[in-house]
């Protein structure tokens, strides 16, 4: 330790910088700062007790410890770990005093992600109207390099971070802005398809922070729809797809209608293309996988206005991709994997959930949490309620059923002319009863190994819901959205996304299998689309969906009897109670099983994920994603 000229001890890098360099994998500058933390809280122990070094390193390795979430402007910092109702540390436990120490030292700080980690933590928790630390973060978190080596370990959020800042200081950061949207244009123009979905990444932030003119904007499509017709030639048709989407947004933003349809019905005919691929192989579970593409296919075509596929004779390719999905509709429905255990006590299915989703790959254990739990079998459930009624004079007496706030929602006759009913009700109980087990031993203890082990951010989510054949074209960010609230445990807000976007997208799946779902007024002749409760009871719905999921959607969303969690959302009716109860996880997780599982059985097995997995995480040589700081190895 140094001292001044005065006797008093003075602050020195040497303290923390070798902390910052342990266990090096990558270059230690753009290593993330929370892998840093653990290194500089054993270099805490490490000194002097009570001495300026300890009390320094102390207050570093708690401003590093969190994740940053970096377009949350509210709580920017989250924690690294949650569990059992304690969490690791974050910037909001430093103390006044830490924090000053951190002012002091942040002149002395070199490493780049360091300084804006300290400078940021001081501007959101010491000083708001403090410019300079504000701008010493900004400048520091631009200072990552798009480079993909360091852009797949988080340096995206180093620049998602300096861009919601920037965008909501307004004017004051015009200049900045402008060299933002240079420096990300730029990079763009010299992407490759080797770059992979950093370029969509890219290609997002650029979109959200303007600037750009139309020509750079018809320049960038250009490039990057080259890009897409060069690795749908290589065969990486899921990559090619999402990068159209990114040619459709710049050509709409000029006006060049035209091309985007072109790019659309292009990424429809890449959707046909792997389906004839799937079925060439021949393989198991061909008929599956081609059977999820076709219905992309159609769902895509179906975007395109009626004059552009009529002028294309696409209307007819259309009635053909039907012909072929009818021939693969029992297979698809099939592609929802289903689990069968014996009865077990709960507290051995949470041991034993908790090992089978430990150790996994991100998008394997995601698929792995959505199959924890078989779908609910109406044959079973029956036979059970008409077991339990075999010899019982319970259903000769009415009953009825009541809301939290007291309100009667439902009432059963009594009689034997009322047996059905009856059943139906005991049905609807006894699977309101199994979510509760699904809930408690399957699906919060799988939900607290995947998301200890992995971290899902907003862009994975939304390449996967832009996959699913179940959500809905244009959809894409809300189903997103919804599924990353549940993943950071945050169940009311994603039942308030979801619920609502589960219609909309049954709705969409029974239009594709040809299923008519408006009424029309006799009188008038105006057109509206059908409910949830009418559309689960069309003929079609069965037929589409398969008889488990059409009664669990039925049980979970729209009886009165059950969660009744489609009626209590779009009404305000849902209550805090309600909001982290056992269907609101349930649902939220039901979500994740639609969205997911068919997309693991449209792949081809194999011991690690292939797919969605093969480009957002395929590690580099020598290295895995097993540590639990969420440190990514593959984009």
């Amino acid at each position: 330790m140094s001292v001044d000229g005065d006797g008093i001890p003075t602050l020195d890098e040497a303290w923390w910088e070798p902390a910052l360099a342990e266990d090096d994998v990558i270059d230690a500058a753009w290593r993330p700062v929370e892998v840093m933390s653990r290194h500089l809280v054993q270099h805490a122990r490490a000194a002097p007790a009570s001495t300026l070094q300890q009390r320094v390193l102390e207050a570093l390795a708690v401003a590093s410890s969190a994740m940053l979430d970096p377009e949350n402007w509210g709580a920017p910092f989250k924690p690294m770990w949650v569990m059992d109702g304690q969490r690791s540390a974050i910037p909001a436990d430093l103390t006044l005093e830490q924090l000053d120490l951190l002012a002091s030292v942040l002149p002395s700080i070199s490493h780049p992600l360091l300084r804006a980690r300290v400078a940021d933590v001081l501007w959101c928790f010491r000083d708001r109207s403090n410019a300079e630390w504000l701008n010493t973060a900004i400048d520091a978190y631009l200072q990552v390099p798009l480079d993909r080596n360091v852009w797949i370990r988080r340096g995206d959020d180093a620049w998602r971070r300096a861009i919601e800042i920037v965008r909501r200081r307004g004017k004051a950061e015009r200049v900045r802005l402008v060299k933002i949207s240079e420096a990300l244009h730029a990079r763009l123009l010299s992407g490759s398809i080797d770059d992979g979905f950093m370029l969509q990444d890219l290609s997002d932030m650029l979109f959200k922070v303007g600037d750009v003119d139309s020509d750079r904007r018809e320049q960038l499509a250009k490039h990057l729809g080259g890009l897409a017709i060069a690795a749908a030639d290589r065969g990486d048709y899921r990559f090619s797809r999402h990068i159209e989407h990114q040619v459709q947004k710049w050509l709409r933003s000029i006006d060049d209608l035209q091309g985007a349809n072109e790019s659309v019905e292009r990424v429809a005919r890449l959707y046909l293309r792997e389906a004839d691929g799937r079925l060439a192989n021949g393989d198991d579970g061909a008929a599956m996988a081609a059977g999820m593409f076709l219905e992309k296919a159609i769902g895509t075509f179906r975007t395109l206005p009626r004059r552009y596929r009529a002028a294309k004779g696409l209307d007819s390719l259309l009635r053909e991709i039907r012909g072929r999905l009818a021939e693969n509709r029992e297979a698809t429905l099939e592609a929802m994997l289903r689990i069968d255990t014996e009865p077990i006590d709960l507290s051995d299915a949470i041991a034993d959930t908790r090992r089978r989703l430990s150790g996994l790959s991100r998008f394997e254990a995601l698929v792995r949490l959505a199959a924890s739990w078989p779908l609910s079998d109406p044959v079973r459930d029956r036979a059970l309620a008409e077991e339990l009624a075999e010899g019982s004079i319970r259903h000769l007496f009415g009953g009825a059923t009541y809301a939290s706030d007291g309100r009667k929602v439902a009432v059963t006759e009594g009689g034997i002319e009322q047996l059905e009913a009856a059943l139906w009700s005991d049905m609807i109980r006894g699977a309101v009863m199994a979510r509760g087990v699904a809930a408690t031993a399957f699906i919060i203890p799988g939900h607290g190994v995947v998301t200890f082990e992995h971290r899902y951010d907003l862009p994975f989510l939304r390449r996967l819901c832009i996959d699913s054949p179940w959500v809905p074209a244009g959809h894409e960010d809300l189903w997103a959205r919804g599924l990353g609230h549940g993943l950071n445990g945050d169940f009311p807000s994603a039942v308030s996304v979801l619920v609502p976007q589960i219609e909309h997208a049954l709705r969409q799946v029974l239009k594709a299998g040809g299923a008519y779902t408006l009424l029309v007024d006799d009188a008038t002749g105006v057109e509206s689309e059908k409910g949830l409760g009418s559309l689960l009871t069309m003929p079609e719905a069965k037929e589409v969906l398969g008889a488990e999921l059409q009664y669990e959607l039925s049980t979970l969303l729209i009886e009165s009897q059950g969660d009744n969690l489609r009626h209590d959302t779009a009404h305000g009716l849902l209550h805090d109670g309600q909001a982290w109860s056992a269907g609101a996880v349930y649902a939220w997780w039901l979500c994740l099983r639609l969205v997911v599982v068919p997309l693991w059985n449209a792949m081809e097995t194999r011991s690690l994920p292939s797919g969605p997995e093969a480009a957002d995480e395929a590690p580099p040589a020598g290295q895995g994603d097993s540590n639990s700081t969420g440190d990514e190895t593959g984009e």
